[in-house]
C-alpha cells in the first residue's frame, strides 16, 4: 500500500456514509460482506459485551469513538482530497467495468450499484478534527473557531469546496469532541479521470447520481462554508427558529442553553454530506464525450427518494429470476450489506436514519407497495435520544401491520437503543443470520432500469432518469 494510500485513510472517517458506500462495493465486489462497516469484527458476543454497560457509559462511549476519529487540527493542513479520491479507487478490482456511478451519497445507491456491477466515486467524503474547545449548542463560535481550518483545507485543496457541518440534534455525542468537514469534489482530478479511462470497458455508461438537496449556509472563506444542522429529526426551520421541543430537548441534555442562535446565513448551497454540486458535470460530460462513454443522470430531491426505486428494480430482477421477491430488508444509515442482500435475495429498503422522516417514507412505500410476506428491519444508534428518533415499538407496528406472515427488528439491542453502541458489530451476523441462500446474480445494465421503468404502473415523481 502507498504511503499516500496510508495517509488517506487516516483522514477518512470510519462512519462516513460515502467512505461506506466505497468499502461496503469494494468488498462486494471481492465476494465479502460489509461486516462491522468493512473494518471491525461483526459478533453478536462482542456487540453485547459493548452495550451492556450503563446509558451513561454508553455515552461516553459515543464520545470517546468521536474522539478517536478526529485528527488533530495541526495536521489539517495534510489534508489532500486528491489522495483521498486514489484511496477510494483502489478499493476496486481493475474491472474492465460496463458502468459506473459517481456523485451524491446514498443508501439506497449502494444496492444499485451492486445490482449494475458498477463502482461508486462519491463527490463528498467527510473529514473529522479534533475540537474540545467549543460547546455543541455554541454554533456561532464553532463556525469562528473552526473557520481557520476549513479556509486552510479549502486552500490547500483547490478543487473542492469544505463544508463545517455542525449539528447539535444528530450528531451531539460526536461533535463534544471533534468537528465534521465535508469535503465536496468540483473538478474530477487525476485519480478520479484515470479510473474512469482506464477501468471502464468501450462504451461504458457513467451514471451522474444528484441529490438536490441544498441548505442554508454561511460562507467563511473561499469555497468554505459553515452548515448549521442537517437532514433528519429536527427540520430545517428549526434549527434557525427553535421552539419549546428542541428547549426541552436542550435541558434534557445539561445544557446552559434553551435555544439556538445560528450565524446569519447567506444563500441556500448544496447540502454538506449528501447534495450534489453540478459544478462538477462540466468535468464528468467532458470526459465521457471524449472516451465515447453513454452519460446517464439519475436526480434525486432527497437521498432516500431512490429507495422506493432500488426496492421496486430488486423485486422486478428477482421475480425474472425466478426468486421469491417477498422479503424486505429495510437497512439504516451505514448499516447495509449489499452481498447478504443479494444472497438472501432480500428487496433492499434503505432509511436515511431512525427518525421521524424515515419512519413516514417506510409506511409511505409499504403502503403503495405490493404486499410483503416477510419484513426485517436493522437501525442504527446514533447513542442519544434525539428529537425525532423513533421509538422501537413504534417500528414494530408499523411492519407488524404490514407483513404477511413475519415480521422483527433484528440485529438491534432493544434495551439500550439508541445508545446500542455495539450495534455496528451486530447487524451483518444479523442479516447472516436469515434463512435461505442465492448465488449472487449476473450484474445488470442501465438499459435494463429502462425496461423496468416501462414495464412498471408506478411513478416516481421525485426522481429523474434521464
Amino acid at each position: 500500500m502507498s504511503v499516500g494510500r496510508l495517509r488517506a485513510a487516516r483522514f477518512v472517517t470510519d462512519f462516513d456514509s460515502s467512505v461506506n458506500m466505497v468499502r461496503a462495493l469494494g468488498r462486494f465486489f471481492e465476494g465479502k460482506d460489509h461486516r462491522g462497516l468493512s473494518i471491525g469484527p461483526g459478533s453478536r458476543r462482542l456487540a453485547n459485551l459493548a452495550s451492556s454497560p450503563p446509558p451513561t457509559l454508553r455515552r461516553l462511549s459515543f464520545n470517546g469513538m468521536g474522539a478517536a476519529q478526529g485528527i488533530p487540527l495541526d495536521r489539517a493542513r495534510l489534508v489532500d482530497a486528491e489522495e483521498i479520491a486514489t484511496w477510494a479507487t483502489q478499493h476496486y478490482r481493475r474491472g474492465p467495468y460496463d458502468s459506473a456511478i459517481i456523485g451524491s451519497g446514498s443508501g439506497a445507491a449502494v444496492h444499485l450499484a451492486a445490482a449494475l456491477g458498477a463502482p461508486f466515486l462519491p463527490q463528498t467524503t467527510l473529514v473529522a478534527v479534533k475540537d474540545v474547545a467549543t460547546h455543541p449548542d455554541e454554533p456561532v463560535a464553532a463556525m469562528h473557531t473552526l473557520a481557520p481550518t476549513t479556509r486552510l483545507i479549502a486552500r490547500n485543496n483547490p478543487d473542492c469546496s469544505v463544508y463545517h457541518m455542525h449539528d447539535p440534534a444528530q450528531d451531539r455525542p460526536m461533535l463534544q469532541a471533534m468537528a465534521y468537514l465535508r469535503i465536496k469534489r468540483l473538478r474530477l482530478g487525476r485519480a478520479y479521470e484515470r479510473f474512469l479511462e482506464e477501468r471502464l470497458s468501450p462504451g461504458a455508461t457513467i451514471i451522474q447520481l444528484e441529490c438536490r438537496r441544498t441548505w442554508r449556509t454561511r460562507t467563511v472563506g473561499d469555497r468554505a462554508y459553515f452548515q448549521f444542522g442537517a437532514p433528519g429529526g429536527v427540520s430545517e426551520e428549526e434549527y434557525h427558529d427553535t421552539g419549546e421541543r428542541i428547549a426541552e430537548y436542550l435541558e434534557a441534555q445539561g445544557s446552559h442553553r434553551r435555544n439556538w442562535e445560528p450565524p446569519e446565513v447567506d444563500a441556500r448551497r448544496p447540502e454538506a454530506e449528501w447534495g450534489w454540486d453540478p459544478v462538477l458535470a462540466d468535468d464528468i460530460e467532458a470526459l465521457a464525450q471524449r472516451n465515447g462513454y453513454t452519460l446517464r443522470r439519475l436526480t434525486m430531491e432527497e437521498p432516500q427518494d431512490l429507495s422506493p426505486l432500488v426496492a421496486d428494480f430488486h423485486r422486478w430482477w428477482y421475480q425474472r429470476l425466478g426468486v421469491s421477491s417477498g422479503r424486505l430488508l429495510a437497512e439504516s444509515y451505514v448499516q447495509w450489506d449489499p452481498y447478504w442482500v443479494l444472497r438472501l435475495g432480500a428487496v433492499p429498503f434503505w432509511l436515511r436514519f431512525n427518525m421521524q422522516p424515515s419512519y413516514e417514507e417506510l409506511r409511505r412505500y409499504l403502503d403503495d407497495a405490493g404486499p410483503y410476506d416477510h419484513i426485517y428491519l436493522n437501525l442504527f444508534s446514533q447513542g442519544l435520544w434525539s428529537p425525532g428518533v423513533v421509538p422501537l415499538e413504534q417500528w414494530r407496528e408499523l411492519i407488524e401491520s404490514k407483513a404477511r406472515e413475519h415480521a422483527e427488528i433484528i440485529g438491534v439491542d432493544e434495551n439500550a437503543y439508541p445508545l446500542d453502541i455495539g450495534g455496528t458489530m451486530r447487524y451483518q451476523p444479523a442479516f447472516e443470520a436469515l434463512p435461505f441462500r442465492h448465488p449472487i446474480p449476473a450484474p445488470l445494465t442501465p438499459e435494463d432500469i429502462d425496461a423496468f421503468l416501462d414495464e412498471s404502473s408506478k411513478e416516481y415523481p421525485r426522481l429523474g432518469w434521464k
